[in-house]
């Protein structure tokens, strides 16, 4: 069973900024999902651009925490039968 927007809603407002205890949701760092019906695959369209520090010893933390973030929603995602695979593009 794929989620419903509700949770797909709770999944986003769930998942936080570490450093400022945002959801993902409100950072707008989500701007799309779409599901790949014959891959049984979700497509997760991020844009990190303005959560990306212009310090060049800052971005290693940052990347972390990038990568935090996209863990924790392929966690949540691959919940659901019917999504196999979690991918994220930058569009």
């Amino acid at each position: 069973m794929l989620p419903e927007k509700e949770d797909i809603i709770r999944i986003l407002n769930n998942i936080k900024d570490i450093e400022t205890e945002m959801s993902v949701l409100d950072l707008g760092l989500i701007k799309s999902i779409d599901y790949v019906e014959g891959e049984q695959k979700l497509l997760i369209n991020v844009d990190f651009r303005k959560r990306t520090p212009s310090c060049r010893f800052c971005m290693p933390i940052a990347w972390l925490e990038q990568r935090k973030i996209m863990d924790e929603l392929v966690e949540e995602f691959l919940l659901y039968k019917g999504i196999t695979k979690v991918e994220f593009v930058d569009r």
